[in-house]
């Protein structure tokens, strides 16, 4: 009997893939939902803040909108750490989920510091305008992560909710420089990381 050559080896590895990625993905739902919820969480309220702040509800000075977001996503990282459930056994699904979101997260952490460390150099309007950018940019991770996600699982729940950051992608960036854009990017947060953050920590607790 002939040894299996490299190729064949990598064909029965991805059909082996293919294979745990539909099987898991009908039995055991993706774990993430905590950290959708968290990050909601924290997306939600430095964009609250940071619309108060522009529109000077809040006696702060424009540096103060760096210190709000990164205070925000430092606290929500670290506490990221300890919201997986103890002793899940991620599937594939689930690791394509964390890499997908990982990747996100790096994306939205590069543009953020680059966008503070501008912003300390050149500390003028046009230095804090750069936070502009940061709305679409977010929804826009969401929406590729989200659909992948779903791809990943083969599971539609995500879906809808790729489609409604997309949306609000569009929106944030018609209303860029106005307090009406954190706004809008607080009420996205809620929609597509709180809500589907709840659904996927039901379908947990329920078995899938």
């Amino acid at each position: 009997m002939s040894a299996s050559t490299p190729a064949e080896h990598t064909a029965q590895d991805d059909l082996r893939m293919m294979r745990e990625l539909a099987e898991e993905g009908r039995n055991r739902p993706l774990l993430g939902g905590r950290e959708f919820v968290l990050f909601g969480c924290a997306i939600a309220l430095a964009s609250l803040l940071h619309a108060a702040i522009l529109e000077r509800l809040l006696p702060l000075p424009p540096m103060a909108l760096a210190v709000v977001w990164f205070a925000a996503m430092m606290i929500a990282v670290v506490l990221s750490r300890f919201m997986r459930p103890a002793g899940a056994r991620p599937t594939t699904a689930n690791r394509v989920e964390m890499e997908v979101w990982r990747a996100g997260g790096y994306v939205i952490g590069a543009l953020a510091l680059s966008i503070l460390t501008y912003a300390l150099i050149d500390q003028t309007p046009r230095g804090f305008f750069l936070f502009t950018l940061l709305p679409p940019v977010v929804f826009g991770v969401y929406a590729i992560a989200m659909a992948a996600s779903s791809a990943a699982a083969r599971d539609t729940t995500l879906r809808k909710y790729a489609v409604v950051s997309f949306a609000f992608l569009v929106t944030t960036t018609l209303l860029a420089g106005s307090a009406a854009q954190y706004l809008a990017m607080a009420i996205g947060a809620i929609l597509v990381s709180i809500l589907p953050g709840l659904e996927l920590i039901r379908r947990e607790r329920d078995g899938g």
